[in-house]
């Protein structure tokens, strides 16, 4: 009998067969799986750095090789992405900026300015913003920068494309000119002040000696009327000065004094004022009519401000106005703010001068209806009493039909 000792029988090489099969279907499972978790694990790893692939490809070039400061930030502010240009403008490197909010590097001054652009942006979706802010580099130097700021989608999230512009030259130069326009305002005030005493005593001079030589009991000669001619002269020229240095101390004041508001009857105010001022109307033969609510109209303002600013308001009305013509002042409550209205119908304003009337010493000026002359401060110190109340003022006029400037006032 032939021995079949280390030879497998046709069952036996089946068995191992189906042994072999099943281990590799374990290890084919097993590789399934492995590959099936680098997946999930490269899909979550992809999902949670979304916020730090930016898809720019369009703007890889701009974006890298701007003179400018350019950075992506996320709704929070956090730095996204920087460019070279950016860095080397605040003198961080790319790990130190990246992750780390804005505001981080901002002056604590201006966190506000970026809160103003996150609500902006974000909260308003605007989709464009700019602020002027300090930022504060590395080695602890503030620089002034102009920021804009772009809404653009990205994936799933709106981030902001930024653009950061070294202002600093400019800033400097604007601080220094209005340190020199300061300096220069200030000289002005004390000249103003000191010339106010000497012009207020010539013109009393002249006064006197004009009511001299009307009780004299002396016919009067031609010799006296050419001194009453030389007389009407000095006092004319006196009020003249004397107005222009009123003008300049008054812009001295309001310029730099601190706002002091009460809440005042503008409507009794205005009527005490057209009992005590229309000479000038008188001379030319104008009729102020006044209109007013019933309700009393009030608003925050100094009492000697508003007299002043309606005085100059009036007075520019009668100025340009022809004889026997009327002035119209209408106040008025309109959406809780007072708003006073002075009309004329006289010779308007043209066009092309109208940007410019509330300037200072504005070449806008002109000679009024009856040959009057103006500083040019007038309509400026209007301006600035209303600003100053944080109200606003606007004129409408049509050359030869008339004018009406508007005063707002909260």
């Amino acid at each position: 009998m032939e021995s079949t000792k280390g030879t497998l029988r046709p069952n036996d090489k089946v068995a191992q067969l189906e042994k072999e099969v099943l281990a590799l279907r374990k290890q084919i499972k097993l590789l399934q799986a492995e590959n099936t978790s680098d997946t999930n694990r490269l899909e979550n790893q992809v999902e949670a750095g979304k916020r730090d692939i930016i898809e720019l490809t369009p703007f890889e070039t701009i974006f890298d090789k701007s003179i400018l400061g350019n950075k992506i930030i996320a709704p929070d502010l956090k730095i996204i992405r920087v460019n070279k240009a950016l860095e080397n403008m605040l003198g961080y490197n790319q790990e130190e900026l990246i992750g780390t909010k804005i505001t981080a590097f901002s002056h604590p001054d201006f966190i506000g300015h970026w809160k103003e652009l996150q609500d902006h942006l974000w909260s308003k979706k605007i989709p464009a913003f700019q602020i002027e802010v300090c930022m504060i580099k590395k080695d602890g130097a503030i620089i002034w920068c102009r920021v804009t700021s772009i809404l653009f989608q990205n994936q799933n999230e709106v981030l902001g494309y930024t653009i950061v512009e070294d202002i600093n030259t400019r800033k400097t130069l604007e601080q220094e000119l209005k340190k020199q326009y300061e300096k220069q305002e200030t000289i002005m005030h004390l000249i103003a002040h000191d010339l106010k005493n000497p012009l207020y005593n010539i013109k009393l001079a002249a006064e006197l000696l004009k009511d001299t030589l009307e009780n004299s009991n002396n016919a009067v000669s031609e010799r006296n009327k050419e001194a009453f001619e030389y007389i009407n002269l000095i006092m004319a020229t006196s009020d003249r000065t004397f107005e222009i240095v009123q003008d300049l101390l008054l812009i001295g004041e309001v310029e730099s004094s601190a706002t002091v508001a009460e809440e005042i009857n503008l409507g009794d105010l205005i009527r005490h004022y057209l009992h005590t001022h229309h000479a000038d109307a008188t001379k030319k033969s104008i009729k102020i009519v006044f209109h007013s609510s019933d309700e009393p109209v009030f608003a925050h303002i100094e009492k000697e401000k508003f007299m002043r600013l309606l005085e100059n308001l009036l007075s520019n009305a009668v100025k340009f106005s022809r004889a026997g013509e009327q002035v119209t002042i209408t106040l008025k409550k309109e959406n809780d703010k007072a708003v006073l209205q002075v009309h004329d119908n006289g010779i308007g304003i043209p066009e092309e001068l109208q940007e410019n009337i509330f300037d200072k010493f504005t070449k806008a000026r002109r000679t009024g209806t009856s040959g009057e002359t103006t500083t040019g401060l007038g309509l400026y110190i209007v301006k600035q009493i209303v600003q100053k109340y944080q109200g606003r003022v606007w004129v409408e006029s049509k050359e030869n039909k008339g004018t009406t400037f508007y005063v707002e006032l909260v």
